[in-house]
């Protein structure tokens, strides 16, 4: 689990809060950009984060008009991408 921002423009919040429930992890906090205008930072607890992550990006797509959950990324500290983690299947002899 890892604290985690998520910056995302006010026009698309009613979007965010379709998708929130699909969502591996709750909103924290909440709190307008202090350098963009218009945008809102969310803190959000994400179960399937790297630990090491402290922002994420939501990619969605418009299916029938509704929003749906393409990808999560995650970045840390230092603007670095983090590969997303991805559980193997243990191989049985």
């Amino acid at each position: 689990m890892a604290n985690v921002e998520l910056h995302i423009a006010n026009e698309l919040l009613d979007h965010f809060e379709t998708i929130r429930p699909h969502l591996d992890g709750c909103e924290t906090g909440r709190r307008p950009s202090p350098t963009a205008m218009g945008v809102t930072i969310l803190d959000m607890q994400m179960d399937g984060a790297p630990e090491q992550a402290k922002t994420m990006e939501v990619v969605l797509h418009l299916i029938d008009g509704q929003p749906k959950i393409n990808a999560i990324h995650y970045w840390d500290k230092h603007g670095i991408f983090l590969a997303p983690v991805v559980p193997f299947p243990r191989k049985v002899n």
